[in-house]
């Protein structure tokens, strides 16, 4: 749980995210789910990749890699 909170405050303080036009919705269990423009999604995901294997201030302090899969879709059940 404190893995997962630190990555959503890494991704809804990332400014990059922010000019971008994207925000954090939704957390489900290990999950996040954010709303944005189209245009900008693969860029978009690629920060909330990095942002979700990173957590700690922009670092892994744990001692195994934190592993990410991330989809971009119109709607939450299609990114399923």
């Amino acid at each position: 749980a404190d893995v997962a909170m630190c990555a959503m405050i890494q991704i809804s303080n990332n400014k990059q995210l922010k000019e971008l036009g994207w925000k954090l919705l939704l957390q489900v269990h290990d999950e996040v789910i954010l709303e944005g423009p189209t245009e900008s999604a693969e860029v978009a995901k690629s920060i909330v990749v990095d942002c979700m294997s990173k957590p700690f201030y922009g670092k892994n302090i744990l001692k195994v890699d934190l592993s990410v899969d991330a989809k971009c879709a119109q709607n939450w059940y299609s990114a399923k």
